[in-house]
């Protein structure tokens, strides 16, 4: 999957100026850059929100229908319990899918919540819950813009090794939107900065790290940032 020459403006504002991405099928996608950089923006466009945008910028995108994007704020029925809204996302697939040892984990734990009504729920909780119903889903490309804002860091914890096992297990394509970098130590990440219209850097921790000379994440995103605002 790939974006060459992509250019968009909202309501006069220009958001992309010949962006060029390379995106990487073996890890998570993540897109990060300063409030404002376009990064839910990107995810609306490759998700087809924005039908004028030219498909000869877009390459090896799967079709809408491949496509499961969550909103940063995804609604929910709130009176509906645990149970049902697992259910609700059942009957939207009659592909019956092979769940991972993380879902399965995930599966106990929202045993004893099936009878809570989801709008009782934490927005830990919550979160698990959607995340996973979208997991019972088949389809070659998922978009979660900010899966783990304002998580607690087990269930952020969960919910990010469920996206990696997307990947990893059952070789699905990833592109999500973050900010807390650093709970990504775990998994493998390909990260995408989106600085000042354009990418400003694609590559992997280890890249990153290297070309920074930095130990942690944040530090070499800061960094990154501060040398293309010198530049």
């Amino acid at each position: 999957m790939k974006i060459e020459q992509l250019n968009f403006s909202y309501q006069q504002k220009v958001i992309f100026q010949n962006l060029n991405i390379d995106f990487c099928n073996q890890a998570i996608n993540v897109i990060i850059g300063s409030n404002g950089a376009g990064k839910t923006t990107l995810l609306d466009i490759i998700a087809g929100i924005y039908p004028k945008i030219s498909h000869s910028q877009l390459f090896d995108f799967p079709s809408p229908k491949q496509i499961m994007y969550q909103l940063q704020r995804s609604a929910f029925f709130p009176t509906l319990t645990v149970a049902q809204t697992l259910e609700l996302f059942s009957t939207m697939d009659s592909t019956i899918v092979a769940q991972t040892a993380t879902m399965n984990f995930i599966k106990q734990k929202l045993q004893p919540l099936l009878s809570t009504k989801m709008g009782q729920l934490s927005g830990g909780e919550r979160q698990i819950v959607l995340i996973y119903g979208i997991c019972l889903l088949e389809r070659e490309l998922y978009l979660f813009d900010e899966p783990i804002s304002g998580i607690d860091v087990q269930n952020a914890a969960l919910i990010l090794q469920m996206l990696n096992d997307l990947v990893s297990e059952r070789h699905k394509k990833v592109i999500m939107t973050l900010h807390q970098l650093e709970q990504l130590k775990t998994i493998s990440s390909y990260f995408i900065l989106i600085d000042q219209k354009h990418c400003a850097f694609t590559g992997s921790n280890v890249d990153l790290l290297q070309q920074t000379q930095t130990v942690n994440v944040e530090s070499a995103f800061k960094q990154l940032l501060q040398n293309k605002s010198n530049s």
